[in-house]
């Protein structure tokens, strides 16, 4: 309808005290805009995501202007990746019906969020809280142990477990 919605990408688990989620609503309401989930990375990390084009707005909210999907060094905005979460406004649809295919030849999201964000407002959040990117193994691992460890029912398990292994390297 003509309501804002969420996006969660599935690869993406976020763990933090407020959730991410919650925070990228919180700015989209208070700015009446579309709101990307934002951190910074390194240089070499850039070129896996979207590179925002960013000026501050408050402490760790930015005005969005424009960005660049897996940028070349000379393409880099600024070291802030989308990662993610956002929370959009209906006039998404439009721009993606308008949009020609893009990369696999797929109507792309970043594309959209592009051409968005050069005719309508958009803010991002440079988030708190840790991002897990399961859509690699060790990503995948990394957030299993770590949520495991902080799990009641399997953290003290998985302490004793994990120690033994190690003994045995």
């Amino acid at each position: 309808g003509d309501e804002p919605f969420a996006v969660l990408l599935g690869d993406d688990i976020m763990r933090a005290r407020t959730p991410v989620i919650g925070q990228l609503i919180a700015a989209a309401e208070k700015y009446d805009a579309s709101c990307v989930g934002v951190q910074q990375v390194s240089t070499d990390a850039i070129a896996k995501y979207s590179s925002v084009q960013i000026s501050p707005l408050e402490e760790r909210v930015f005005a969005v202007s424009d960005m660049g999907e897996k940028p070349r060094p000379e393409q880099i905005f600024s070291h802030y990746a989308i990662l993610g979460r956002y929370v959009l406004r209906p006039g998404i649809f439009n721009v993606l019906e308008d949009l020609e295919p893009g990369y696999g030849g797929e109507i792309q999201l970043t594309d959209g969020l592009k051409a968005l964000c050069r005719r309508d407002k958009m803010v991002a959040v440079d988030f708190e809280g840790k991002r897990y990117d399961t859509g690699n193994l060790k990503g995948f691992l990394e957030a299993t142990v770590d949520f495991s460890l902080a799990h009641p029912e399997t953290g003290e398990w998985l302490r004793g477990f994990l120690k033994e292994k190690v003994k045995e390297l």
